[in-house]
């Protein structure tokens, strides 16, 4: 069977990508073991949906993180939620869409829509971009992005109320987690995949952010991300 060719965006603040979704990619080839080489590409136009992180094996170019997941999970025959109940599998979609659909575009906002945060984007997210392209590049994509936070809604609240949305998520995926390891027991899940990513991504990086603190406030999920660090991105 041939190498998965996974491709991310660039990395930084010892984290394999600033990509939340490229990094929860990254975590889930880890956690399964599936043989793969690990490309950077400076921006995500070479996959097939125009986004990253893509893969390439057998000849297919395959977009979008959780179709790439599930994908692999077929074509490998490895599953990490193969020993979740039904209702388990539901609650874990429930994380996935609150941590994907909401959360995310408080961190989006966080890093494109905050003046402070906008020369350490330039820097990181678009730092591997050559110069010149990247200053001309780099206003275009930040109209985009900020069209986007409008389309999906956060872009049109004050920032108080965005850190007010982000603060209850992160209390709602403490509470969830509570006092275990891993949000569904003894052995790490898709889930934690998917919780480890994005928060690191605000917890870890250089971006200013009013969801900081709050990460930091609590003790199980400072140690949740630890841990998953520890045992997957052993230094």
């Amino acid at each position: 069977m041939d190498k998965v060719v996974a491709y991310h965006l660039p990395g930084g603040w010892g984290l394999v990508s600033v990509s939340p979704f490229c990094l929860k990619l990254d975590a889930f080839l880890r956690m399964t073991g599936i043989p793969h080489e690990a490309v950077t590409a400076t921006t995500p136009f070479g996959g097939p949906k125009g986004k990253a992180p893509w893969i390439e094996h057998e000849g297919r170019k395959i977009g979008d993180s959780t179709l790439i997941i599930l994908y692999l999970k077929e074509r490998f025959g490895v599953d990490p939620d193969a020993c979740l109940t039904q209702a388990q599998r539901g609650q874990a979609l429930a994380i996935q869409r609150l941590v994907e659909e909401n959360l995310y575009w408080a961190m989006v906002n966080d890093r494109w829509n905050t003046a402070e945060n906008w020369p350490v984007l330039k820097g990181s997210v678009l730092g591997g971009i050559p110069a010149i392209p990247r200053t001309i590049m780099a206003p275009f994509a930040r109209r985009g992005v900020l069209k986007q936070l409008k389309g999906q809604g956060m872009g049109h609240h004050s920032p108080e109320e965005i850190a007010a949305i982000a603060k209850r998520d992160i209390d709602a995926l403490a509470a969830m987690l509570d006092g275990q390891d891993w949000f569904f027991g003894d052995e790490p899940t898709e889930t934690d995949c998917v919780v480890y990513s994005l928060l690191a991504n605000v917890y870890q990086v250089g971006f200013a952010s009013p969801i900081k603190p709050v990460i930091a406030g609590h003790a199980n999920l400072v140690s949740f991300l630890e841990r998953f660090a520890a045992r997957f991105y052993p230094a």
